[in-house]
């Protein structure tokens, strides 16, 4: 469930193998959570669509100390352990947790902790670029292995996943980071309007793309008439599509044009037969990975310096990730999956032709750089 292979592969490359397993605890408290939707609605006795503000929660939390933390902490490997062993604990307690107001209220502690698990690894990973494939790939190498872990698991009831995941970040707290770093300075960001658009882009790709993404598990029973495990590899596919996508991210310079073709993927996940809702999630991890680090790097070549949108970046991400599950649930309350499938879609679509836009345009350098001493934003 920890992926000792891809600890031990980070470590070869260098990555401290407590952010490998920090990444690998962040990933699975959010991956759960499409498995974690029926469970939740019969053990409160709530619709599947207010189940889905679990979600809504834990990333409403992420994305708070994405923003807020770099300008308040300077990363340690102290807090990096702070946050996973507060990880643990938060999934503990949501195994005993009696009523759903309850849990909401831990997880949007887990949430915080997962955020700041992210944050240190991806800023750790934004300065020593080597890190980058490792740390991108550890996400979707530790879905690939979980998901069908996660959906035979969820049958058990939500308690029995939650105290997998607790189990799942047990390394993360424990082992020791040599993370460090810098609180960032105020005045500091770079005031470009193409790094605006940038981060705009990362929230609505996020918004657009979770709406769907995290109601596939009913698409597959509602539409494909797919059992829970069926449903579970449509998302290890995803996951491994993923991880090719992350590996050969470096080699492509078109992170836009990848991230359009996001559109169809998602359509053919809820319009087409089974087998297309295979594919459709399949190229939607490998497409996603392929152009996020390429999103990311664009913001690092116009920011003043290569970390100081990291937290930005990841913020940005969860914050559409914190409203597309209430734009979903909205859809799947409704029973129009076809409607949010089609919604999903026309939003990916412009987010990849927005981003395709900035990378075609005049270039943006940081203001330190001489090559600005012409440009004007």
């Amino acid at each position: 469930m920890h992926v000792p292979s891809r600890i031990l592969y980070g470590g070869r490359k260098g990555t401290p193998a407590a952010l490998i397993a920090a990444t690998v605890a962040a990933t699975m408290l959010f991956a759960s959570t499409p498995f974690l939707i029926v469970p939740l609605s019969q053990r409160y006795g709530i619709s599947e669509g207010s189940a889905g503000s679990v979600s809504v929660v834990q990333v409403g939390a992420f994305a708070v100390v994405n923003f807020v933390l770099p300008r308040l902490l300077r990363p340690s490997g102290k807090l990096l352990r702070l946050s996973a062993f507060t990880l643990v604990v938060s999934n503990v307690l949501s195994i005993f947790a009696g009523n759903f107001a309850l849990l909401l209220l831990v997880r949007l502690v887990a949430g915080a902790a997962g955020g700041t698990m992210t944050w240190l690894a991806w800023s750790n990973a934004m300065v020593h670029k080597k890190s980058m494939p490792a740390i991108a790939s550890t996400g979707p190498m530790s879905l690939l292995i979980a998901a069908p872990l996660i959906s035979i698991i969820a049958e058990s009831g939500a308690g029995a996943v939650y105290a997998a995941l607790a189990v799942a970040t047990v390394p993360a707290a424990v082992l020791i980071a040599p993370v460090g770093g810098r609180k960032r300075s105020k005045g500091v960001i770079s005031g470009s309007r193409s790094n605006r658009i940038l981060l705009g882009s990362l929230f609505a790709l996020t918004f657009f793309g979770s709406a769907l993404y995290i109601n596939q598990t009913i698409v597959a029973r509602e539409i494909h008439g797919l059992s829970s495990l069926a449903s579970s590899l449509a998302f290890s596919a995803n996951a491994a599509g993923a991880i090719i996508g992350a590996r050969l991210s470096t080699r492509h310079i078109y992170p836009g044009w990848m991230l359009a073709s996001i559109a169809p993927a998602a359509l053919m996940t809820v319009l087409g037969p089974p087998w297309m809702f295979y594919v459709g999630m399949a190229w939607w991890g490998f497409a996603f990975w392929m152009g996020i680090p390429g999103v990311l790097q664009m913001l690092v070549d116009r920011s003043l310096e290569p970390s100081e949108r990291a937290g930005d970046g990841q913020g940005m991400m969860a914050l559409g990730r914190t409203g597309g599950p209430a734009l979903g649930g909205m859809f799947v309350d409704a029973g129009a999956l076809v409607a949010l499938s089609i919604t999903s879609a026309i939003g990916l679509a412009a987010v990849g032709f927005g981003i395709v836009g900035v990378k075609e345009g005049r270039e943006r350098l940081p203001p330190s750089d001489p090559r600005t001493l012409d440009q004007r934003d």
